[in-house]
């Protein structure tokens, strides 16, 4: 359960096409209730030793072959409703991976901290479960937090270094900073005052920068704000931000309960639908 082979996959292209960039079709619906049952059972990260080039094995007749070629055909719904933003990666581009660890497991993803063998370097990757962007309904913010990233170019953020997806996860992978601007201040109890004023001096400017480009945030909190081997700021996770044209406003309520004033707390009581 859970494959589609080459000819349903040309069927649900010719439904989405018809329906334009509108993924909240019944072909979604269909998914979300296929999948609604399904947990994943092995490991978050079985598919950075899993990974394949062919997709689907589904044989045509040798005309059709010559008629429409291997990489025209058209992909398995499952798999191209999460284009461009994660392309399809094969085996060997990411098979050097050793997990090492784990960072941190959020709503909707897990965060390991993994060893790129190839190139002797430690990085971060966010795992995301395909049946859970699915079930939540958060492809849109999904694929817009990975666009909002590759967009981002600034000293203080914690830029994108790739994303692509396997058969059951998405994966979106970063540098890896090894402390939080959180841990660190319960580590040593309070900052000086020299301290404090050049961090809000690199906060404002990665804020100003942000919303230049149209770009709100929308969690900035203490363990979202790494630091780097210099001590300088590098705010991350990108998973509620939005972009918004010159003058227009988000109206969600969304964010950390324990950052939030009393009456935006109670007014929201958690975190609300992440589609508005």
């Amino acid at each position: 359960m859970g494959t589609v082979n080459c000819r349903q996959g040309q069927h649900a292209q010719m439904a989405l096409s018809n329906k334009g960039s509108n993924i909240q079709g019944p072909w979604v619906r269909g998914w979300k209730s296929l999948w609604s049952g399904v947990g994943t059972t092995r490991s978050g990260l079985e598919e950075l030793w899993g990974l394949r080039g062919h997709l689907c094995q589904h044989q045509e007749p040798a005309s059709l072959l010559v008629e429409k070629p291997l990489s025209e055909w058209p992909l398995p719904q499952f798999i191209n409703l999460f284009l461009p933003e994660f392309p399809i990666r094969p085996l060997r581009e990411h098979q050097q991976l050793k997990v090492l660890g784990l960072v941190a497991k959020g709503s909707f993803g897990t965060v390991f901290k993994v060893l790129d063998c190839g190139q002797k370097a430690i990085f971060a990757v966010k795992v995301v479960p395909k049946v859970k962007v699915l079930q939540k309904d958060i492809l849109r913010q999904c694929k817009e937090e990975v666009s909002i990233q590759r967009q981002i170019d600034h000293p203080f953020v914690h830029g994108l270094g790739d994303s692509w997806q396997g058969k059951r996860h998405l994966f979106i992978m970063c540098s890896y900073c090894s402390t939080d601007l959180y841990s660190l201040w319960s580590a040593v109890g309070c900052f000086t005052e020299a301290s404090i004023r050049l961090f809000a001096a690199e906060l404002v400017l990665v804020l100003c920068y942000l919303h230049d480009l149209g770009i709100i945030h929308r969690d900035v909190k203490m363990e979202n704000i790494l630091l780097d081997k210099r001590g300088h700021l590098k705010l991350t996770d990108f998973g509620l931000s939005r972009h918004l044209p010159r003058g227009a406003r988000a109206y969600t309520i969304c964010g950390t309960l324990q950052y939030m004033g009393k009456k935006k707390a109670k007014a929201g009581g958690k975190k609300e639908d992440l589609r508005k």
